[in-house]
């Protein structure tokens, strides 16, 4: 339990380093790391990955978009939808800081013997659905 704190702990420090070095918040930096790992979303979709109101995605993605981090797009099959797309450079930035991290938890895998993966896999995805059935459990606002 005590390395699962300290895994949040150093978490939250570097989320709020990153956020510095790019000039955004923790709520903005989230939505970037949405857009990076599931591509071009609509502001609904980003607002359900962030569990905030369509109002607050929308407040979100203006930021972004003034800090330059992002475009609004047309969708390509629905006029009615905008999609709300990163820019490469700022991926570059955001990716160019985690890439130490990135490269190291993933020498540590690596370095593991397949059976070892496993159970590192089961424990990290059930640690995953309790987090997730936690964050669920709150309201949203």
């Amino acid at each position: 339990m005590e390395r699962l704190q300290e895994v949040g702990t150093l978490t939250r420090v570097i989320e709020q380093r990153l956020s510095g070095a790019l000039g955004i918040n923790a709520t903005d930096l989230a939505a970037m790391e949405h857009l990076a790992t599931d591509g071009p979303l609509t502001a609904k979709e980003l607002a359900d990955r962030l569990r905030v109101s369509t109002a607050a995605s929308t407040h979100i993605v203006d930021r972004l978009e003034k800090a330059g981090h992002i475009v609004r797009r047309p969708h390509a099959t629905d006029r009615r939808k905008v999609l709300v797309e990163p820019v490469a450079e700022s991926m570059d930035r955001l990716f160019g800081h985690l890439h130490p991290l990135l490269r190291g938890v993933e020498g540590l895998v690596e370095a593991l013997a397949p059976g070892d993966r496993d159970v590192v896999k089961t424990f990290l995805t059930g640690v995953v659905q309790i987090y997730t059935d936690t964050a669920d459990s709150f309201p949203q606002g």
